[in-house]
């Protein structure tokens, strides 16, 4: 089992494995660092209350929802007929009885059609973490240079530990 950041990671430092841990870990930083700046860039080149993701997300929702009928069955809770199927709404909760809605925390189709049927506006509706704000935010905070190694204060203690390099010895049950 991997995290989404592993998956991220290791196509594109593929070629830096054969660096000493030094040169890899500086690989890796700038790769951080030039991912942190584009990401940055294209958050402040956004316009839109979301994000430039989150937004085509939400316009392609609002295109399937324009062929959905709405019914109200209270103030919250509407059932959506999307061609020969059904589905229930409850904005109070953020819940669409297709999933979706509570999955990405963005208006499903059902959802948005629902908000058209009351004359309401999707912002109450997305997770605050989609903003363009929250983008910008996340962003801010650099993956600073590092300074030349003949710059660095190591700790004496630190400069005089010997690693030595693994054996080559593999572990039991280990490829």
């Amino acid at each position: 089992m991997t995290s989404n950041i592993t998956e991220s990671l290791n196509p594109v430092t593929k070629d830096a494995r054969e660096l000493t841990v030094v040169e890899l870990l500086e690989y890796i930083r700038t790769l951080l660092e030039r991912w942190t700046n584009e990401k940055l860039l294209n958050a402040k080149g956004t316009f839109t209350y979301l994000g430039k993701k989150y937004n085509k997300e939400l316009e392609d929702n609002r295109t399937l929802s324009q062929k959905m009928r709405v019914r109200a069955s209270t103030y919250y809770i509407h059932t959506v007929i999307d061609g020969v199927k059904c589905f229930i709404i409850c904005l109070q909760n953020k819940r669409c009885s297709c999933g979706q809605f509570q999955l990405d925390e963005l208006p499903c189709a059902h959802a948005l059609a629902t908000l058209r049927h009351m004359n309401e506006s999707y912002e109450n509706y997305c997770s605050p973490y989609y903003t363009r704000e929250s983008l910008l935010q996340t962003y801010e905070i650099p993956v600073d240079p590092l300074p030349d190694e003949s710059k660095w204060n190591v700790p004496q203690h630190i400069a005089e530990e010997v690693v030595k390099p693994p054996t080559g010895k593999r572990q039991p049950g280990r490829p």
